[in-house]
């Protein structure tokens, strides 16, 4: 078996990238389960993340090429981030008159496991206004009435380190040799802000139920038979993805409160010296946003 870390003497990648400007994140409102899209701010920004770092040939942080699995929140302002992303990316190959093999190869997966943290009570609430009345109070330290607990939060980034670390190494939990993977699943229930949250949609991810085998088709991830690197792109949210990488340390999720997170920045985890010892590489860059 030929795993990625023998490829090159180079170990694969995950990057992190946090969805571009709400108007709930602008206002510093927080932003759960709330279904808002982009702001015309947040399209530029992902445009900008698309053509300074993921379409330039200039840069040594993203290795587009080597990007074999894409996961993706299921909300809007995720899902619109990717598209600036994976759009991008076909423009510039189409122009120069090539196929992007990232986007051709690429598989790309939606969970509701990479969803924003609940914040119950507090959705759309601002810090400020918590404030007023628990002068205290911090999200990591005292968690949301009624919404998830940083324990939560860390068993769903638990879920999803575990499917790209095995993905990453070929091998599943039990160190057999595997060709394909199943993604994790979960319900997810939406709110949908143009209705005042009044819609509730409840949504089954990719139907695993359903006795539909094309539907259930999407619950795999299949191991590229090919030598190269697995690397992984992971779009999602600020304080899931605090939480993700705190993990990805095998620290304790409370630690995410220290990793502060912009929209539409890009930051790379790895592996030094093994598989078992995954670092962080690059952190909450941003420069591709200075104008």
């Amino acid at each position: 078996m030929t795993t990625p870390s023998t490829v090159h003497g180079q170990y694969p990648r995950v990057y992190l990238v946090r969805h571009g400007t709400t108007e709930w994140s602008q206002n510093g409102r927080h932003t759960g389960l709330t279904d808002i899209p982009l702001l015309p701010i947040g399209l530029e920004q992902a445009e900008l993340l698309s053509s300074r770092i993921f379409e330039n040939p200039h840069q040594n942080m993203v290795h587009i090429d080597n990007i074999t699995l894409v996961l993706v929140s299921p909300l809007k302002r995720a899902q619109q981030t990717y598209d600036q992303l994976r759009t991008g990316g076909i423009t510039k190959h189409l122009h120069e008159g090539t196929q992007p093999s990232c986007f051709t190869r690429t598989q790309a997966r939606t969970s509701s496991l990479l969803t924003e943290w609940d914040y119950g009570d507090y959705e759309g609430v601002t810090t400020k206004e918590i404030l007023k009345t628990r002068p205290t109070w911090s999200l990591f330290g005292d968690n949301a009435p009624n919404g998830e607990t940083v324990e939560q939060v860390a068993a769903r980034a638990d879920a999803i380190i575990e499917l790209i670390h095995n993905y990453q190494r070929g091998v599943d939990s039990h160190g057999n040799e595997v060709k394909s993977l199943k993604m994790p699943f979960t319900e997810l229930e939406i709110k949908d802000n143009a209705s005042k949250g009044e819609r509730q949609q409840q949504e089954k991810q990719f139907g695993v139920d359903d006795g539909n085998s094309a539907a259930q088709s999407k619950t795999v991830v299949t191991i590229p038979e090919e030598k190269g690197r697995r690397d992984v792109l992971v779009v999602a949210h600020g304080h899931f993805l605090r939480v993700f990488a705190a993990r990805w340390l095998k620290e304790d999720g409370l630690h995410g409160k220290n990793l502060v997170l912009d929209t539409a920045s890009v930051s790379v985890l790895g592996y030094e010296h093994t598989l078992e010892e995954r670092v962080i590489k690059v952190w909450n860059q941003s420069n591709h946003l200075w104008k």
